[in-house]
């Protein structure tokens, strides 16, 4: 069988990965942009920073890696078209027949239409070239103002990394708040008031109309010109789907897919950051543009390429990360989207410690908890600490995907030690304030 990948990224290379474990006969190619195989996107803001030393570090596996699974590459190759009628994928080297295709053609950056957004000094942040080139750019000209537009993970991230360097940094989000995705206002609240501490400002409800200079010497916002000699555009991702839909497939937001990560023509998958997937909690169509998902996607595409009756379930979208050493999970639907989805919830909030009072170093973590209104199913968290808030957000997530209701998760068992976590956990807290509200 004749397997061929277009896509390097995560999904791409694990599928890739996962495949040869199921099919030591298959022949498998791989078709890449880039010049090398799987690399953490994640990983790109410390590489920023110095916390990680050289961009290079964050490659996964080197590509020899892959040649020794007999995994055949074509790199530094773009895939131009799909003949799905004669099974070939069109490239601007050569032509590769398939008879199994999968597009793990990820996303890219999406550029709002700022005047000035193309001029010396201005940046996105979403490959090894970006990171190479913000690097350069801050070796050559010493920036000191830098202005992000977005607040959601790689704008926070990215701001982050400029504020370890030095800089003066202003976040700018059209939003009311910061990772207004995956965050209510009260939650965010507390992310903002942690990064202020560390000098980074935002102004909300407001956009950048203008970039003014080349290189930047100011952005403008409304009527007022901001210094700057940086500027990151973090404004999110659009999944890339001109291939697919060249080739006639159904695209929506993404690749639409069925259960089994297949496309409209079943000899064709697509999975990462392309596919669209099912929402846990509201049945809709949505995209999970994510890391975790891009490999359980990868795993499920080979496993049913390889006769496997598998299914990728409908997605909660657990995320986490880490700003100025505070840690933020969440999944699931907020409150404020519940509401506008008419989906009528109970919220259970909790501030506590990451240790009992009398130990000491224990940290403020803050649990929020959202629940149901009528089957009192979990179906969305936001965790705010100093530590730990990793494992209590999986555990919180791995409940929900288990369709777990409020008394599971506030008669949960738990673990405890004076030196990692209280007798009575927070989530477990959180939990209780919810069924005192349902009553």
């Amino acid at each position: 069988m004749k397997i061929v990948v277009v896509g390097s990224g995560t999904a791409g290379s694990n599928f890739a990965l996962f495949m040869r474990k199921l099919d030591r006969k298959a022949e498998i190619t791989v078709i890449g942009k880039e010049p090398t195989m799987q690399y953490s996107p994640c990983a790109l803001p410390h590489v920023i920073s110095g916390t990680i030393e050289k961009p290079e570090d964050v490659i996964v596996f080197p590509n020899e890696f892959y040649e020794r699974q007999k995994i055949k590459l074509m790199l530094s190759t773009e895939a131009k078209a799909i003949d799905r009628e004669r099974k070939v994928v069109v490239t601007d080297k050569a032509e590769v027949p398939y008879d199994k295709l999968v597009l793990a053609v990820g996303s890219k950056a999406f550029i709002p239409p700022i005047k000035g957004v193309e001029n010396e000094g201005v940046f996105t942040l979403k490959s090894l070239d970006d990171v190479r080139k913000i690097k350069s750019y801050v070796a050559e000209r010493k920036p000191k103002k830098a202005v992000v537009i977005g607040a959601g993970l790689i704008g926070l991230e990215g701001a982050e990394a400029f504020a370890k360097l030095g800089m003066e940094v202003l976040v700018v989000e059209l939003m009311d708040r910061l990772m207004p995705t995956m965050l209510d206002m009260d939650t965010a609240k507390l992310v903002r008031a942690e990064m202020e501490k560390h000098g980074v400002s935002f102004r909300f409800k407001e956009g950048v109309s203008e970039i003014i200079g080349s290189p930047v010497e100011a952005v403008r916002i409304g009527e007022e010109e901001v210094p700057a000699d940086l500027v990151l555009v973090a404004t999110g991702v659009r999944a890339n789907v001109d291939l697919a839909k060249k080739a006639g497939l159904e695209v929506s937001r993404g690749i639409v897919v069925n259960e089994h990560l297949q496309t409209s023509d079943p000899d064709i998958y697509a999975i990462g950051d392309c596919a669209e997937v099912i929402d846990a909690v509201t049945g809709q169509r949505t995209l999970s543009q994510l890391g975790t998902s891009a490999v359980r996607m990868a795993k499920v595409a080979a496993e049913h390429i390889a006769g496997k009756d598998v299914s990728f379930r409908p997605v909660f979208n657990t995320a986490i990360t880490e700003l100025f050493g505070l840690e933020i999970g969440a999944f699931g639907i907020t409150e404020e989207r519940a509401k506008r989805e008419g989906i009528e919830v109970v919220v259970g909030k909790f501030r506590g410690s990451t240790k009992p009072e009398y130990y000491p170093g224990g940290k403020p973590i803050t649990v929020k908890t959202i629940f149901r209104k009528p089957d009192r199913r979990l179906i969305g968290a936001q965790i705010v600490g100093g530590e730990r808030v990793w494992a209590r957000v999986m555990t919180l997530s791995a409940l929900a995907q288990k369709a777990a209701t409020a008394e599971d998760v506030a008669y949960l068992e738990t673990a405890y030690a004076p030196p990692i976590s209280p007798t009575i956990d927070p989530i477990t807290v959180a939990a209780e304030m919810a069924l005192r509200r349902i009553g």
